[in-house]
């Protein structure tokens, strides 16, 4: 199953078409139902394995395993051999379903077996030389960042912060003294706009010369037409349409050009549905901008990263800091509420990686907009003070009732059901503040209350860890 290229003595160009030819692997005595999904199975192994991008296919696996495949079935050892390694690429669907629907044309044909071995042994390593390119190509600054900022803490990042003349915030609010460190870290997060309670800054926020070139070459044109000619003109029909590029990107969402009021908020949630923070757009959301939070508050990338527009935000992190990703070999995955819309690589398709996703909301934070928009003509008037605290109070209750609901499953789940179904029990009647006092804190705020000294070490009730 080699790719079969143009005749002549010279290799195709760069940008050129590769056609890789597969006749007669299933045979036509085939059902037609069986037979189209057989097809289907091999075309979403070709899209991933050979389109853009190959990067971080195996994430979650165990890739020295891969690499066992790979060589055996390079050196044309019979499937009894490698059969059993077919069970650790189960958390690769259509990897998986690829290997086992065509282990039999593998025994059959070693050029096949071989050229399918070269792909993933391929795979394995491109990881490791895009890194390679990088290094070699990337600009003086990405590599001074890398080097200033590749090894940090929240200590470091406060002293620069301090060397360029910026302290914490000073409020005039009062509180119990254990509470004042949360009191300043509140005045931070109202004037940067950005309330992440459990995650200090480690970084600072990452530029993109890149993306902002292309925004000044649009604002440029953008009033270059508005100058012009004010009239409205007559849209010419033409018969021939454009030809798409096929480099030209097919997930791209057609952005807003024009704002009102604050372009928006960028919220963020652990795969259980926690709020873990949010950041108030000062212009319209973009895959950078999601790569800019999470460098500045993760040492190192999370495992998996759900977004509309994942496809984008891995290419951006990739170009801008692959030295964070290659630590942890991010797994970038489309939310299954916007998947239906994209046309991209089945690497971004959470529902082939089962090992990885297995009981994630990948929507939570689709659910989170939607709650806010019962409260969006009053958010949409607010001055960014008032904004930040109001959704900070939407962001705990979240949380709180998150943390109610798991408390009573688990008590449903635990208990004594005499043989009958366990069911989650229902809290949406149970009141959040009964809950909060009793598990969550157990003191009040006023300043001259004795309950929270009465306490004592024992009496403390973990509430959100700080994490770097």
């Amino acid at each position: 199953m080699p790719p079969r290229r143009a005749p002549g003595p010279a290799p195709p160009a760069a940008g050129a078409y590769v056609c890789v030819c597969i006749r007669d692997l299933f045979g036509e005595d085939v059902d037609p139902d069986v037979l189209t999904d057989k097809w289907r199975k091999v075309r979403r192994f070709f899209s991933a394995m050979l389109a853009e991008p190959t990067m971080n296919i195996f994430a979650g696996l165990d890739v020295r395993r891969v690499e066992l495949l790979a060589h055996a079935l390079m050196t044309g050892l019979p499937s009894s051999e490698w059969g059993y390694l077919l069970a650790e690429l189960r958390g690769v669907v259509f990897l998986w379903q690829f290997l086992v629907l065509v282990r039999p044309q593998l025994d059959d044909s070693p050029l096949m077996a071989r050229a399918v071995g070269e792909l993933l042994y391929f795979c394995t390593t491109v990881d490791d030389e895009a890194m390679k390119l990088w290094d070699a190509k990337a600009t003086a600054d990405a590599l001074q960042f890398q080097a200033d900022w590749e090894v940090t803490n929240a200590g470091k990042y406060t002293e620069w912060l301090a060397t360029h003349g910026i302290h914490p915030a000073e409020t005039t609010i009062k509180g119990h003294p254990q509470s004042q460190a949360r009191l300043v870290e509140q005045a931070n997060e109202v004037r940067t706009g950005q309330a992440w309670p459990a995650r200090p800054c480690l970084r600072p926020v990452i530029g993109d010369s890149s993306a902002a070139k292309a925004n000044a070459t649009r604002a440029r044109s953008k009033r270059k037409g508005n100058e012009s000619c004010t009239r409205p003109r007559k849209k010419v029909k033409t018969t021939k349409d454009k030809e798409k590029s096929w480099q030209e990107d097919d997930c791209r969402h057609a952005f807003p050009k024009q704002k009102l009021y604050a372009p928006g908020v960028m919220t963020f949630l652990c795969g259980c549905g926690y709020v873990a923070g949010f950041e108030l757009l000062r212009e319209t959301e973009s895959p950078a901008h999601v790569v800019a939070a999470l460098v500045q508050r993760f040492k190192v990338m999370p495992k998996v990263v759900y977004f509309d527009t994942a496809c984008q935000a891995q290419r951006n992190a990739l170009r801008r800091v692959p030295w964070l990703l290659h630590k942890t070999y991010t797994a970038w995955f489309i939310d299954r509420f916007h998947r239906v819309n994209h046309n991209c690589s089945p690497v971004f398709n959470a529902d082939h990686y089962p090992t990885v996703s297995r009981g994630h909301d990948t929507s939570g934070a689709e659910r989170q907009h939607s709650i806010k928009k019962k409260s969006k003509n009053s958010l949409s008037h607010m001055r960014q003070q008032r904004f930040i605290v109001r959704s900070r109070y939407m962001a705990a209750h979240n949380n709180i009732r998150l943390a109610q609901r798991r408390h009573f499953s688990k008590l449903a789940y635990d208990g004594n059901h005499g043989g009958r179904r366990k069911v989650a029990a229902e809290i949406q009647h149970r009141p959040v503040e009964p809950f909060f006092h009793e598990f969550i804190v157990s003191h009040c705020e006023r300043l001259y209350c004795g309950c929270r000294d009465g306490m004592g070490e024992g009496g403390r009730v973990p509430g959100l860890v700080r994490k770097e």
